[in-house]
């Protein structure tokens, strides 16, 4: 890691203090092409083309090369191929008006969607969801086996675990919008960071990386800690970016600047500068614990801290630039 001391050396273009290096993979536009060409070929979001148009305009591909900037281009690939499955069921699920706001429904996807994730799974499971979700279904399995071809068992394993949680997380998402209900702070931070499918990424970070980090180290405590802040963090910045969109969109309970104010009685305007007090507070407690982590660990824990730094950087980069985070038009909310 770099310039770590001396209080807040580097910050992005827009104010966000992040002490870690602004790297990009130099397989980025390959592999954005080709998860776009994946996205079409398992037809995720057939029959939505407005949903599909925004996905190809955001440049996906350029978040899994940010986030992981040095990793070879067939792994880096698979990441973003599983970025854009997430990006094509938030979209074509979790956000539409519709599905997103009946947790009955959406619980019984997501426990059909993790069935394919189960060791020996049949084939043809997925003929239990409705039409719409058995293309998303089908690729999930074939994720599956592509990450089964990379991973240990132990990793593998990490991350089916991480993708239950997610699937579970949209359930309670869809239950809070169904009751027009906005969460309080301790429950959003709860369950902001399972939602946000940050884990289900972190997850991956070794594996892409080619090592595997000790068992002892990747379920001890300290990295517990840091993939917590981690995905706090990558949550908070997420917020802070689509607040704009999210409100003009009607959605905006699931944000952090939302939550405050309705905790604090206060406008969203005032309620941005103790949002972004508190990731400041977060990213001084990664960075201190990475630093820990990184002098104290082994060589492949050391690597995992500080991938996540740079993940972090990534995440912000890629925001910044990206058109995920433009105000919808009214047809595109429907």
């Amino acid at each position: 890691m770099t310039d770590l001391h001396g209080g807040r050396p580097r910050s992005t273009p827009d104010g966000l203090w992040c002490p870690f290096p602004s790297l990009i993979n130099p397989h980025a536009d390959r592999a954005n092409r080709q998860s776009l060409a994946w996205l079409a070929r398992h037809r995720l979001l057939d029959g939505q083309p407005h949903r599909a148009d925004r996905i190809a305009r955001q440049r996906s591909g350029h978040l899994a090369a940010r986030t992981n900037p040095e990793v070879p281009a067939d792994l880096l690939h698979l990441l973003s191929d599983w970025y854009v499955w997430l990006f094509a069921f938030d979209d074509g699920y979790c956000e539409d008006r519709e599905r997103g706001s009946r947790p009955a429904e959406l619980a019984r996807t997501t426990a059909l969607l993790a069935r394919v994730l189960d060791t020996g799974a049949a084939e043809g499971a997925e003929a239990d969801l409705d039409a719409p979700a058995r293309p998303f279904a089908a690729a999930l399995r074939e994720l599956r086996e592509r990450v089964a071809a990379q991973a240990s068992p132990s990793q593998l394993f990490r991350w089916e675990c991480s993708v239950r949680d997610y699937l579970h997380a949209q359930v309670w998402e869809a239950a809070n919008r169904e009751a027009a209900r906005v969460p309080g702070p301790a429950e959003y931070v709860a369950m902001r960071r399972h939602a946000g499918a940050t884990y289900t990424c972190l997850a991956l970070v070794d594996v892409a990386a080619g090592y595997e980090l000790p068992p002892a180290e990747a379920d001890g405590p300290a990295l517990r800690r840091l993939r917590d802040i981690t995905a706090n963090l990558v949550s908070w910045d997420n917020d802070l970016y689509s607040h704009a969109k999210e409100t003009a969109g009607g959605q905006g309970r699931h944000n952090l600047v939302e939550v405050l104010a309705h905790d604090r009685r206060c406008s969203s305007a005032e309620a941005r500068e103790p949002a972004v007090a508190l990731r400041d507070a977060e990213m001084a407690a990664f960075v201190e614990l990475s630093r820990s982590v990184g002098a104290t660990g082994g060589p492949a824990t050391a690597a995992y801290a500080r991938s996540l730094g740079l993940w972090l950087r990534g995440h912000i980069e890629w925001s910044r630039d990206s058109s995920r985070f433009d105000a919808p038009d009214s047809a595109a909310r429907h």
